[in-house]
């Protein structure tokens, strides 16, 4: 009798706990829909789409919604105001990035004492402090100088992929595919510093580690009990572990990848002449004075060719990666630059497909550069105006610290997330005609805008994307286009738009 009444009590503490959790984002005043006790509104996102939910959600409530990724209140921010504080003038109190898989309420002390290898120490995983003396290290390794360094190296992976694309001819082939393996390549040669094959070999390391890596659908059953129950997180990530193996003949692909990694990074520090000029390489020399007066510029990748002057010539206190910062760091260029890379490529091209105006107008530009420049290289592609323009008309923080937004008051912990689909849709930022090609339009309402919002959010705020700017991200953007023979076309019974869900 006891017992039941014991368990019961439980119970009945634990539903009133987790309604009184549930609550927390109207009693910070922003509006949502209801979120379920169990699983809050993940519910919602699995029946429909994240694309569809985010549009009935803005549609209903307003620009700033609040829902629940499973235990984890979200605040999705749809207004461009309130985003440049977000981004840009509140920044310092937005640095850190979610895990939706521990609990939402954590500092650095409470956060897991075991390192997961290839997770735990790399940019999105750390915290205030260690993230502010990381991404200080890492950016000087972005300077244009420095990127024009790899250019030959990401040159090499590009003529792979135009060489594969004229093998194909005339015939009809999936273009998506072969930009994943592309970008795959880019950041093993660069990030990993291994000489893959993976544009030619299906059993390539890295194809079977991509495998992996995204499978994470959110109709998992382990995702959505690992987000929903937070405080049992050892056992979905050894549910996860296990699933893992079973599905790979007992082999964890990423822990074969990590251990190569780790063979090229002992290497290369006892031996200087297997140095390369590659993104592992500049993570192995990087260092820092004293991190006591990083500023924001020293948070952001510029464009010139300055280098900051480090301890070791000046004698004071320099901070440098550990051989753990510099593996999880390749894993996260992985992660990042994998599936971002290669679906803002196929956008581009589906689009080209469906212009062929603008297809042919970027041939003619291309054309006309190569015959005044003799080829395409890392200065010249960034005089390629038209299609710098094409590009930017066609392609989630976590509260710091209790931030007041005026209307909205969010408290530390609280996911802010950008619904960066609805806002290139929104017919307040760029008009009615969202569905037509109007790069010269899209720029000119961009810099006229009273609160600049640019084509992709990654370009607002403090942490801008790295790369996002890559001449040679426009260059792989472009590759059918580099030949007079050579365009793109759909089948007549393909001749339709994507659907995104």
């Amino acid at each position: 009798m006891w017992t039941v009444t014991l368990i019961a009590v439980a119970v009945v503490l634990w539903l009133l706990y987790r309604k009184k959790w549930f609550s927390s984002l109207k009693e910070q005043g922003i509006p949502g829909p209801t979120p379920n006790l169990l699983f809050g509104n993940l519910l919602d996102l699995i029946r429909k789409s994240p694309l569809e939910c985010y549009g009935e959600w803005i549609k209903k409530y307003g620009k700033v919604v609040g829902y629940y990724f499973g235990a984890n209140p979200v605040v999705l921010v749809a207004d461009a105001d309130l985003l440049k504080r977000i981004l840009v003038s509140d920044f310092h109190k937005f640095i850190n990035r979610p895990n939706f898989t521990r609990p939402v309420h954590h500092d650095n002390k409470s956060a897991p004492k075991k390192r997961v290898e290839g997770f735990s120490q790399h940019l999105i995983s750390l915290r205030d402090k260690r993230w502010k003396e990381i991404r200080s290290i890492i950016t000087p390794t972005f300077t244009a100088s420095k990127m024009k360094q790899m250019a030959p190296i990401m040159n090499g992976a590009i003529d792979s992929l135009l060489g594969n694309i004229e093998k194909q001819g005339a015939a009809e082939f999936d273009i998506y595919g072969m930009y994943q393996r592309l970008t795959m390549d880019v950041v093993g040669r660069t990030a990993f510093g291994i000489q893959t094959d993976v544009q030619n070999n299906p059993d390539d390391l890295f194809l079977r580690c991509a495998k992996v890596l995204f499978q994470n659908d959110i109709k998992n059953p382990i995702l959505l009990l690992s987000t929903s129950f937070q405080s049992l997180d050892f056992l979905w990530m050894a549910m996860g572990r296990l699933k893992l193996r079973a599905t790979n003949k007992g082999i964890n692909p990423v822990d074969e990848l990590i251990q190569s990694v780790k063979d090229v990074i002992a290497s290369r520090r006892s031996n200087k002449e297997n140095r390369r000029n590659d993104l592992l390489q500049l993570m192995i020399d990087a260092e820092i004075d004293d991190m006591s007066n990083i500023t924001s510029d020293d948070l952001t990748a510029k464009d010139d060719n300055e280098e900051k002057t480090t301890g070791a010539s000046s004698g004071k206190l320099t901070r440098r990666m550990t051989d753990a910062d510099i593996l999880d760091n390749s894993v996260l260029f992985f992660l990042a630059g994998y599936e971002t890379t290669s679906t803002a490529l196929a956008f581009t091209t589906h689009f080209l497909i469906h212009f062929p105006d603008a297809q042919e107008k970027i041939r003619q530009e291309v054309q006309n550069l190569i015959e005044s420049e003799g080829d395409l290289d890392y200065s010249s592609v960034n005089k390629l105006q038209y299609l710098d323009e094409v590009i930017h008309e066609f392609v989630s923080r976590e509260v710091a610290e209790d931030v007041d937004l005026g209307k909205y008051k969010l408290k530390k912990g609280v996911t802010v997330q950008v619904p960066a689909y609805h806002m290139h849709r929104d017919p307040e930022l760029w008009g009615p005609d969202v569905d037509e090609l109007n790069q010269k339009d899209s720029r000119q309402k961009t810099r006229k805008r009273s609160t600049p919002w640019p084509s992709r959010h990654s370009e607002l705020g403090l942490e801008t994307a790295w790369g996002c700017d890559s001449p040679t991200w426009r260059r792989s953007s472009l590759s059918p286009d580099c030949s007079p023979n050579t365009g793109w076309s759909l089948p007549p019974r393909q001749n339709r738009w994507m659907e995104l869900h």
